[in-house]
């Protein structure tokens, strides 16, 4: 509701809209699970929540055209291979639309993602979003100086675009809920 109300709110300065504002735009259901499931897997939380976001919005029961379930929108056949890494017996995709489950599955596949690019986030998102053999494909064409030089180099937009996004909503997350945050709200 808020996005469509305020359809241009990436243009308002951060500092200039409450707290309360962003919060709406920028929700953190699931908190307690995702901190934890990232801190497991040595994951920033709020990169978690940036992907979140921008996969699905923090619906759980999200299903995309491309057939992928749940927060971390993760395809059946991911989900089942996950699920073996993780112990979880008789997967079902039904398992993928609950939000612990879901989160379990999506942080460990991006953990593996993050660990096969060395750390890099933004080969990672761009694999999480485009697949693995693309990156590698991209990452082959030249020697990338810099990370934005990579993603300016992505040949598909939707991709290019998704990467940007989940670092910019990242960043938002961690100045809303961040330490900083926590600090502001605090009285003395």
């Amino acid at each position: 509701m808020m996005k469509n109300t305020v359809q241009d709110y990436l243009s308002v300065a951060f500092d200039t809209a409450p707290a309360r504002f962003w919060q709406l735009l920028f929700p953190l259901p699931f908190r307690p699970a995702l901190d934890e499931l990232a801190k497991r897997h040595d994951l920033d939380p709020f990169m978690v929540a940036g992907l979140i976001r921008q996969e699905s919005e923090f619906n759980p029961g999200a299903k995309s055209p491309a057939n992928a379930y749940g927060l971390t929108q993760i395809l059946p056949s991911t989900g089942r291979q996950l699920a073996r890494i993780n112990g979880i017996r008789r997967f079902r995709t039904s398992l993928l639309l609950q939000p612990e489950t879901n989160l379990k599955l999506g942080t460990t596949y991006l953990q593996m993602l993050l660990s096969e690019w060395g750390g890099k986030w933004e080969e990672t998102l761009a694999s999480y979003n485009a697949g693995k053999g693309r990156v590698s494909t991209w990452e082959a064409w030249e020697r990338y100086r810099e990370p934005a030089e990579f993603v300016e180099s992505i040949p598909f937009t939707e991709t290019r675009e998704y990467v940007q996004a989940v670092i910019r909503n990242a960043a938002i997350y961690r100045e809303l809920y961040g330490t900083r945050a926590k600090a502001a709200t605090q009285h003395p």
